[in-house]
């Protein structure tokens, strides 16, 4: 009985030492948010915006996606991460326009923003509000999810531009 009690103790030790020492992404860390992007097979480019906070490029079926890190301390310790996707419109602000309103008619996690100058950004909040953060599979399951979301509205815009 001792034996497979101390059996028993040995594997859940080994099972936290395991979990304990695994990757986990947070916006506390942005080089974690580019290492599970690039551990997934996406290319992730970490640099800052013009106000010194972090932001990671990166791409999903040819459509440029931004995540940015916001709420932060002192340019780091962010507590939100926000996937974007942004779209020109200014060519045709009506036909953005019809796609942006049926598009946020769906349900769905992301929503579309008109902006002045005919510029659309579809915008999916993701909060991370500890340094604990999530695990790389969560946080991937989590950008596919929004990946899927921006190429529908990609493909909506497409189809209202007469271009699919």
């Amino acid at each position: 009985m001792i034996r497979a009690l101390g059996l028993v103790a040995a594997a859940i030790g080994v099972g936290l030492a395991g979990s304990a020492n695994a990757l986990n992404v947070t916006s506390f860390n942005p080089q974690s948010i580019a290492t599970a992007l690039q551990d997934a097979g996406y290319k992730a480019a970490l640099t800052k915006d013009d106000d010194g906070d972090p932001i990671i490029d990166t791409a999903s079926d040819g459509n440029n996606i931004r995540i940015v890190m916001t709420d932060c301390s002192n340019h780091q310790s962010c507590t939100t991460t926000e996937f974007v996707g942004v779209w020109d419109c200014s060519a045709s602000i009506d036909k953005c326009k019809e796609a942006l309103d049926e598009f946020n008619n769906d349900e769905s996690p992301a929503k579309a923003i008109s902006e002045n100058g005919g510029k659309v950004v579809a915008v999916y909040y993701y909060l991370l509000y500890d340094v604990v953060g999530i695990s790389e599979a969560l946080f991937k399951r989590n950008f596919e999810s929004f990946s899927y979301y921006n190429n529908r509205f990609s493909s909506l815009v497409a189809q209202k531009l007469g271009k699919k």
